[in-house]
């Protein structure tokens, strides 16, 4: 392992100017490793030149800076055009550790486990649902829990906690809410391997027998779109996407279970840091060399909670199928998982850097993955196209359906966006200004919109935000291309 002291002088970043930065490609651009002494590795930022100086003004720039000081880090750290501030690492973010002599850091992968998205498609044209958007809104409502505190219908033991934190969605496919093309379809077949329990707190484990089908709270979402335009035929066909059908996007992760493990962890990692002569960058980027039995131990239970995630998507999207069945005559079978993508998370993979090929960690926070066509890994019905990049709006905003490409593979480790992108966190944007009720600013768009049980209608500060900028950049990039734009129609929030 690298030395992981860092002197307290470097722990501040310098301020960002355009100046220090060296443009790559029209793209492209990078923070230089002598920027700041205890940087391990360049920062690359994907952004065109209508977004850069949009990015630069961010606090998540400072905290990208701060994450390359991360000990063991290789290749470049990646900043995605939607980055925004977070806890620690900002949201947005892609860093490769040398496995096994780097180390891992919680932070650098999120409190939200496996927070993700998963996209049902259909043969539902927009006419067939008659206009009844407020109709199905008010169905997800009643039928879905949603809210920060919210508890589902199905209480587990701390048993059954443990065999979903192991079987992933099969273990919705065993309870009947799943389908076996569910799980074809799905990032890694909807479980991780070499998931351990047994490495969960009891704290986390209570948790989770009570919130399994239940949406939170924040920016998660389920919503109702249309098939807006299609780009990519050939992709659509096989994603099953038609222009002017109905497409249902589940946006959530692995709630209160994943968040304790979370925070277990980085309590457990701050004990242990001085141990291994670490100094974290950030107390909130606390890390651990990936060979000790602090990191085995957290990748065990950080599995857990991926498949906890996994589980939850399934179960909320059999839901949404029901919801379906009741208000259009039986159409629930009619929505077919496009694909089931995480975005908080970190795994084990092999990829070239600076010319070698290694085996690397890659923490995930705010990125998809996104594997080339023909990568191994890959669910087959998607092997030869590339891995599908679902990238939802805002809540209540255009998302749209992308596919990977070869050149994601070099460019930042086979990894996209995840989302909208904003100037700031709606927490820093909350302090800022007066909220404004964004239901109403949504039902004024035409979009249904209800509010999670005991959450009341939403309210806050809409932040700028700009997915069709971020899209543009993630193609002209070359990270992943177009395939469809998807419009909202009706939209359950936590």
């Amino acid at each position: 392992m690298e030395e992981g002291g860092l002197p307290s002088c470097v722990r501040e970043p310098k301020r960002m100017e355009r100046t220090d930065l060296t443009r790559i490609d029209d793209f492209t651009w990078e923070i230089p490793q002598s920027f700041q002494d205890a940087m391990r590795v360049p920062v690359r930022i994907l952004a065109s030149e209508d977004l850069i100086d949009e990015i630069l003004d961010r606090k998540a720039i400072d905290q990208a800076i701060r994450t390359a000081m991360l000990s063991g880090l290789v290749g470049h750290l990646v900043v995605m055009p939607d980055v925004y501030s977070g806890q620690g690492a900002p949201v947005g973010i892609v860093a490769v550790s040398k496995w096994p002599v780097g180390t891992i850091a919680p932070g650098a992968i999120g409190h939200d486990i496996n927070a993700g998205v998963r996209l049902l498609g259909s043969d539902i044209s927009v006419d067939e649902a008659d206009g009844n958007f407020d109709g199905l809104a008010d169905a997800l409502k009643a039928h879905i829990p949603s809210g920060v505190d919210a508890e589902g219908p199905m209480s587990l033991t701390k048993s059954e906690v443990d065999h979903v934190a192991q079987s992933g969605a099969q273990w919705a496919l065993r309870k009947d809410m799943a389908q076996q093309d569910d799980l074809v379809r799905a990032e890694e077949g909807g479980r991780l391997n070499e998931a351990n329990p047994k490495k969960v707190s009891e704290a986390a484990r209570s948790l989770g027998a009570q919130q399994l089908g239940t949406l939170g709270g924040g920016e998660h979402f389920i919503e109702i779109h249309a098939v807006e335009e299609v780009f990519n035929r050939a992709a659509a066909v096989t994603m099953g996407l038609k222009e002017g059908t109905l497409v249902a996007q589940v946006h959530c992760g692995s709630r209160g279970y994943g968040r304790q493990i979370c925070a277990d962890y980085m309590e457990r990692f701050q004990e242990a840091a001085p141990s291994y002569d670490i100094t974290p960058p950030d107390p909130n980027l606390v890390s651990v060399p990936l060979d000790s039995s602090e990191a085995e131990d957290y990748m065990g239970a950080m599995r857990a909670a991926a498949n906890y995630a996994y589980a939850n998507r399934q179960v909320l999207a059999h839901r949404v199928r029901e919801v379906f069945d009741d208000l259009l005559g039986g159409a629930g079978q009619r929505l077919r998982t496009v694909y089931d993508v995480a975005h908080n998370l970190g795994q084990v993979e092999m990829h070239q850097v600076d010319g070698k090929h290694m085996r690397c960690y890659v923490h995930r926070k705010g990125a998809a993955r996104a594997f080339g066509p023909g990568t191994p890994g890959i669910s087959l019905p998607y092997r030869a196209l590339g891995q599908p990049v679902l990238v939802p709006g805002s809540m209540g905003e255009a998302s749209w359906v992308m596919l990977a490409t070869r050149d994601a593979m070099q460019k930042s480790f086979g990894s996209a966006c995840h989302g909208a992108g904003r100037t700031m966190s709606r927490h820093e944007a909350n302090h800022q200004a007066e909220p404004v009720a964004l239901d109403e600013q949504l039902e004024n768009k035409g979009v249904a919109v209800r509010s999670g049980e005991g959450g009341g209608p939403a309210s806050g500060v809409r932040v700028k935000e700009n997915i069709d900028g971020v899209v543009e950049t993630v193609a002209g990039a070359r990270l992943a291309s177009k395939v469809a734009r998807l419009e909202p129609l009706a939209v359950m929030h936590g």
